[in-house]
């Protein structure tokens, strides 16, 4: 029942679960509800089957919106030196291929 949970979210993309394990990490009930038979199936085709998951000289300039003090300001908060701390945090295997792409190293 939705009121068992603290936390709705719909799709189970690589936005949908960061967004989970956030709200996870702040004590939340996480509920996420996706179409497909496996959370994250997407992500799993990117990069190939390696899952290009940052690229380390991400910086505004490499994003186009009508607001661009935005991409500033998130990039501000969450860098991708951010996600990689996460991403070794947890024990993920990882690789850079071309400058400052980075895959898991044997597969998603």
């Amino acid at each position: 029942m939705a009121s068992d949970y603290d936390v709705i979210i719909i799709g189970a993309g690589a936005a949908g679960l960061m967004c989970a394990a956030t709200a996870g990490y702040r004590g939340r009930k996480v509920l996420v509800v996706d179409h497909a038979n496996k959370a994250g199936k997407k992500i799993l085709m990117s990069g190939g089957g390696r899952c290009n998951f940052t690229n380390l000289n991400s910086t505004p300039a490499n994003f186009l919106s009508d607001n661009p003090h935005y991409c500033i300001s998130a990039l501000k908060r969450y860098t991708p030196q951010d996600f990689l701390e996460l991403v070794e945090r947890h024990g993920v295997e990882h690789e850079e291929k071309a400058a400052g792409q980075l895959f898991c190293r044997d597969s998603a």
